[in-house]
């Protein structure tokens, strides 16, 4: 049997089918995430905005902010589903434990730290 053939899919548990796809809902919210962050977070100044007195914006769009915060509290739900199955079926099964799950763990609350604290 090849490796990635549709007859190894169809073997896959329906918790690990559910694993994968929660992983995959996860990191597109977090690209969602990422580009009402980038519409949303304060402008930079430079030295060209000083020079030729071109006003930026130094706060956050309020609206884009809740969005912004909504999507990572989302994606870290999500996460936190997938991680919780993760470790059951680990705990189960001895099936493997995916990394990608504590990553977006760690990516959501970074982002939400960024958020409310400033870093």
């Amino acid at each position: 049997m090849r490796v990635g053939s549709l007859q190894e899919l169809k073997q896959l548990s329906f918790w690990s089918r559910v694993l994968g796809w929660l992983s995959i809902i996860g990191w597109a919210v977090f690209i969602a995430a990422l580009i009402v962050y980038h519409y949303a977070r304060p402008e930079h100044d430079t030295i060209l905005t000083e020079i030729f007195g071109i006003s930026v914006r130094q706060h956050w769009h309020i609206t884009l902010g809740d969005l912004f915060v909504l999507l990572l509290l989302l994606g870290l739900l999500i996460s936190l589903v997938t991680f919780t199955i993760n470790i059951v079926l680990f705990s189960q099964h001895r099936q493997h434990l995916w990394l990608n799950t504590m990553i977006l763990i760690c990516t959501f609350l970074g982002g939400l730290a960024l958020y409310f604290f400033g870093f």
